[in-house]
């Protein structure tokens, strides 16, 4: 869906990873990936289009720990931001290992507001919870 919009190129995608749960959320095993790319709108309009993508699979509007189909999160654009939609980098992505795994396989720069890399994250991140592999998102 991401590659299909109009403000959307240079789209690169990320394995995908099999974890259990982070946190208090119900539902079972999930699979994570990431994806990079470039948008040519606002960081709000970008945050519309990801819970528009989410509403496609049913996913309830206040998210905070429900069972869900799909969850698509922004985790950083350049120059940041902060308003009450949406804070950005993402405050939860460095505790994450789902997150960052996935992370480097699209990313290797420095992540706009955090001035570390990824990898650099990955090896610093205290979640120890399993990741397994589950090879890339179009050879399923």
């Amino acid at each position: 869906m991401l590659r299909e919009h109009c403000f959307v190129s240079d789209l690169r995608v990320s394995s995908l990873y099999q974890t259990p749960p982070w946190g208090e959320v119900e539902g079972g095993e999930f699979l994570n990936a990431a994806v990079s790319g470039m948008w040519q709108g606002t960081d709000i309009e970008l945050l519309h289009l990801c819970r528009s993508i989410e509403g496609e699979f049913s996913v309830p509007v206040k998210k905070s720990g429900a069972a869900r189909a799909l969850d698509v999160d922004v985790l950083f654009i350049d120059g940041g931001v902060s308003s009450e939609e949406l804070t950005l980098p993402h405050p939860g992505m460095t505790l994450r290992r789902f997150v960052l795994v996935p992370l480097c396989e699209v990313w290797s720069e420095t992540v706009p507001g955090l001035r570390e890399t990824p990898e650099v994250l990955l090896k610093r991140v205290q979640d120890s919870s399993s990741i397994i592999f589950r090879g890339g998102l179009y050879s399923q």
